[in-house]
């Protein structure tokens, strides 16, 4: 299983389980590029057995692998940071508040020093996502489960984000 897949599926698996089982297509279909990544973009309208009318399916992993890659240079800054025992404690301590609004006065009043690092990769990532269709709201939750994701393995995640800069 080559870097790319394997970090695929642990991002799903942290901030959409659902997609799991299709993170290895997804994968190979966004890094292909071309015809095969445009249709993850693709938002389909079809019928839901069980539901009533239309309903949109898209894809959220194809959406977080994109601000990844937008965020790349400043994703792996800050996984490269000396300061990564501070920056997963803060976001431990930001990620159990339940309220969006306490969550982003938390990160907001966290100081620039040594956060600013933390803090940009949140708003790059989040805003991102958030660009691309994503509620704030799940934009932000999501952002954080990635992280949390990364910072568990960062030598692992450095090679990640180097692979898939490199890919796109």
């Amino acid at each position: 299983m080559s870097v790319v897949d394997e970090w695929t599926k642990k991002i799903a698996e942290a901030a959409v389980p659902e997609e799991i089982d299709l993170a290895p297509s997804i994968a190979h279909a966004f890094f292909s590029g071309g015809k095969e990544r445009k249709q993850l973009f693709q938002r389909e309208k079809k019928n839901v057995q069980g539901a009533f009318g239309i309903a949109e399916i898209a894809l959220i992993l194809p959406l977080i692998l994109q601000a990844l890659v937008y965020s790349a240079t400043t994703l792996s800054t800050f996984i490269s940071s000396t300061e990564l025992n501070s920056f997963l404690t803060a976001l431990n301590t930001t990620f159990s508040f339940r309220e969006l609004a306490k969550r982003k006065q938390k990160v907001a009043a966290l100081p620039d020093d040594p956060f600013l690092p933390l803090k940009n990769v949140l708003l790059i990532i989040s805003g991102e996502l958030h660009s691309m269709g994503l509620p704030e709201e799940e934009s932000d939750l999501i952002t954080f489960r990635i992280l949390m994701k990364l910072l568990e393995d960062s030598a692992g995640a450095s090679q990640f984000i180097q692979k898939i800069a490199k890919e796109t």
